[in-house]
C-alpha cells in the first residue's frame, strides 16, 4: 500500500512538475510558436528530461527540434553518453548534430574552454539550421550552486543574479525545477540517461557546494532554491533599473575614434551605484583590483598623469577631463607640419583652419562673418620681424616663445600647462613658426613680439585660426 501511495506521489508530481515548465516558459516568454530550437542535450538526467519534454511540447508549440550534443572525451566512457542521444534523436525523427571538443594541450581552466566550445559549437548549429534560440537544461539546483559559488568570488549584486531564465539566445525553461524533481520525472516515465562519474569526486568547488553546502541549506530552510530564484529575480530588475541610468549618463559622455572622454568633476559627484557601472560601461574588463586602482588615481591629488588598465586600456587624466582610449591609442602623437600659402584656407589636422592675408584685413574685413560665427582668433604679424615662409605644426620637445616687451622667453610645454590645455591635446596643439622655427604665435595662448595690435604697413600679415 505505501509503494502504491509512493507512486501516485510521483506521478502526480511529475504532472505538476510540466505545469511548471509550462508556467515558468510563459511567464519568462522563453518560447513562441512555430521556432526552430537547439535542443543542448548531453545525456544526463537533467537534458534528456528536457529533450523529453520538449518533444511533446513541439506538437502544442509547432516547434522544430534539433538536438545538438558535444562530447568532451575526458571519460573513457562518454562515447555512451553520445549513442544514447544519438539513438533517442533516431527514435524521434529529430535532427541531430554532434561534435567532440578539441583537447588542446594548453587549455587552462578545462571547465571554462568546455563551456566557451560547447556554446561555439551550438551557436553553430543554431545558425546551420536557422534556429532562433539555444535551449539548455539548467535547473534550480544548478542557479543555487552559481549564487552561492559567486557569493565567495564576486562583490557586486549584479554577479549575485546568477543564471538568468535567458539571455543572448540562450534560453533555461527548468530553472525553476530542482534535480529531485527531474529524477522523478525520469523514473515515472522511464527517460533513459547516463551519469556523469565525474560529479561524484570533490575535486572542484561547484562539485564540494552540491555535495556538502546546499544539502545543509535545504536542511534549514526547505524552499531555499525558490527564494534564490526570486531574490536573483529582484537584482536583475533593479540591475535592469541601473542599466537604464547609466544609457542616460553615457549621454554626457564624449564618443570620438580613440575612446571617451567625460568630465571628472561629473563623474565624481555620481552616486557611488552609478560612478562604479558608468566605469565598467566603459572598461568592461575592469575587475575589482582595477577599479580599485582606477580610483585612487582618480581622486589622487595630481593634476594628470595616466592609468594602464589591464593592458587594455590606459585613463588619462589633465586638470578635470578624464579620456578613456586603446592602449595602443597613439592619439598624443599627431605629428604635422604645414606651410601656410597666402590668401588660402589652410586645412589642420583637426580640422580647424587657418587663413594667411596680407595688407589691413579690418577696413574691408572679407572672414568677418565667417570669424565671429565660428569663433576665431587672429593676429597681425610684422613682416620685416619674420623669415618666409611660415609654418604651422604640432608642438615639439624645447619649443620656446618670446614673450612681449623682452621679458624672456617660455617654454611652450609650460605655457599650455599654466593655460591648463588637456595633456591629451598638447601634442596637436598648432604653433606657428618661421622659416627659422622661431615660435612666432600659439593660437589662443601667447603672443610674441612680432604679433602686433593693427598693422604699420600694408606688409605685414594677417593669420587667423578658426573651426
Amino acid at each position: 500500500m505505501k509503494l502504491a501511495i509512493a507512486f501516485i506521489r510521483i506521478g502526480v508530481t511529475t504532472i505538476i512538475m510540466k505545469l511548471r515548465v509550462l508556467e515558468t516558459i510563459e511567464k519568462y516568454q522563453l518560447i513562441s510558436h512555430g521556432e526552430t530550437l537547439v535542443l543542448a542535450v548531453s545525456g544526463g538526467v537533467d537534458s534528456m528530461v528536457l529533450l523529453d519534454l520538449f518533444i511533446e511540447f513541439a506538437k502544442d508549440f509547432n516547434l522544430t527540434l534539433i538536438v545538438a550534443h558535444m562530447d568532451h572525451a575526458k571519460r573513457s566512457d562518454s562515447a555512451l553518453d553520445a549513442d544514447l542521444v544519438r539513438q533517442t534523436a533516431s527514435k524521434w525523427q529529430l535532427i541531430f548534430e554532434e561534435e567532440t571538443l578539441p583537447q588542446a594541450e594548453q587549455a587552462g581552466n578545462f571547465h571554462a574552454y568546455a563551456r566557451r566550445g560547447r556554446y561555439q559549437f551550438f551557436k553553430a548549429v543554431a545558425i546551420k539550421h536557422g534556429a532562433s534560440k539555444i535551449v539548455t537544461a539548467h535547473h534550480a539546483d544548478d542557479h543555487l550552486e552559481t549564487f552561492l559559488d559567486r557569493m565567495m568570488k564576486t562583490d557586486v549584486p549584479a554577479g549575485l543574479i546568477g543564471i538568468r531564465p535567458s539571455g543572448y539566445g540562450i534560453v533555461r525553461p527548468l530553472i525553476e525545477i530542482e534535480k529531485k524533481e527531474l529524477y522523478e520525472y525520469a523514473q515515472q516515465f522511464n527517460v533513459e540517461f547516463r551519469e556523469d562519474t565525474s560529479n561524484a569526486a570533490d575535486d572542484y568547488l561547484r562539485n564540494r557546494i552540491r555535495h556538502h553546502i546546499t544539502p545543509l541549506l535545504v536542511q534549514e530552510r526547505w524552499d531555499v532554491v525558490k527564494h534564490v530564484r526570486a531574490l536573483s529575480d529582484n537584482l536583475a530588475i533593479d540591475e535592469a533599473y541601473f542599466n537604464e541610468q547609466v544609457d542616460q549618463l553615457m549621454g554626457a559622455v564624449k564618443k570620438n575614434e580613440a575612446g571617451y572622454e567625460l568630465s571628472l568633476l561629473w563623474l565624481q559627484n555620481l552616486p557611488a551605484s552609478l560612478y562604479r557601472r558608468l566605469l565598467v560601461r566603459l572598461i568592461p574588463s575592469l575587475s575589482k583590483g582595477a577599479f580599485n586602482e582606477l580610483e585612487s588615481f582618480l581622486n589622487s591629488g595630481t593634476a594628470s598623469g595616466s592609468c594602464h588598465i589591464g593592458g587594455e586600456k590606459v585613463v588619462r587624466k589633465s586638470y578635470d577631463k578624464i579620456v578613456i582610449v586603446d592602449s595602443d591609442a597613439d592619439d598624443l602623437k599627431l605629428d604635422f607640419q604645414i606651410e601656410l600659402v597666402m590668401n588660402s584656407e589652410n586645412k589642420l589636422p583637426d580640422g580647424r583652419k587657418m587663413i594667411l592675408k596680407q595688407g589691413n584685413v579690418l577696413e574691408n574685413r572679407i572672414f568677418d562673418e565667417k570669424s565671429k560665427k565660428n569663433e576665431a582668433q587672429g593676429t597681425y604679424l610684422c613682416y620685416n620681424n619674420i623669415r618666409m615662409p611660415l609654418m604651422v605644426r604640432n608642438r615639439r620637445a624645447g619649443d620656446r616663445i618670446q614673450l612681449v616687451n623682452k621679458q624672456g622667453h617660455a617654454t611652450v610645454k609650460k605655457i599650455m600647462i599654466d593655460a591648463k590645455v588637456p595633456i591629451d591635446e598638447r601634442g596637436s596643439w598648432p604653433i606657428v613658426v618661421d622659416a627659422d622655427e622661431k615660435v612666432v604665435w600659439i593660437p589662443r595662448l601667447k603672443n610674441s613680439p612680432v604679433c602686433l595690435k593693427k598693422p604699420n604697413s600694408s606688409k605685414d600679415l594677417w593669420l587667423e585660426i578658426y573651426e
